[in-house]
């Protein structure tokens, strides 16, 4: 199989993976953001370094859809999909713009991709929610501005961290 086909299978199965995630973690609502989202954010970090950054932002354009689909992701939080997006994208691409160097790097891309992600998500949830108009209830958006604020940034280093921490093991015993 050529190197295309091969990255399609392996960013679908973490793709696949993801979504077994995202149903458990509805099952479990106590746990479910720093469960769900740590793994989900491991995920897009192996996706980006074991398949490449184009194939990292698209799981990480797909969980958050997915995740609504499922019911992982309340149905009224819809309209925030996009910005979800958004932040999935920027933390696998800061990730990946250090994804071939050492771990000392790799980890500068995960915290700087998390910051990132975080800042723009804190942001959406803050303000840009009022601009764009969602037309979300007041309820739902307290909510919103509590889950997409600290809780993104320590779910991005949690599961980029334990990323960063797999594929050191697949290189130490010469998986990939």
């Amino acid at each position: 199989m050529g190197s295309n086909t091969n990255k399609l299978i392996r960013a679908s199965l973490m793709l696949a993976v993801a979504i077994v995630f995202q149903i458990i973690g509805r099952n479990i609502p106590e746990i479910n953001q720093f469960l769900v989202g740590s793994a989900i954010n491991c995920i897009l970090i192996l996706t980006a370094f074991l398949c490449g950054r184009w194939w990292g932002v698209g799981v990480g354009i797909l969980t958050p859809v997915l995740a609504w689909l499922v019911g992982q992701l309340n149905p009224v939080l819809a309209p925030f999909i996009p910005f979800i997006m958004v932040g999935n994208f920027f933390f696998v691409f800061l990730f990946s713009m250090f994804s071939q160097e050492k771990l000392t790097k790799r980890g500068i891309g995960v915290i700087t991709g998390a910051l990132l992600k975080f800042g723009f998500l804190t942001l959406a949830s803050s303000k840009l929610v009022y601009v764009f108009k969602l037309n979300l209830p007041s309820k739902v958006l307290t909510a919103l501005a509590v889950s997409m604020s600290l809780p993104q940034l320590i779910t991005a280093l949690i599961g980029g961290t334990l990323g960063l921490i797999i594929i050191e093991l697949l290189v130490k015993r010469k998986v990939i």
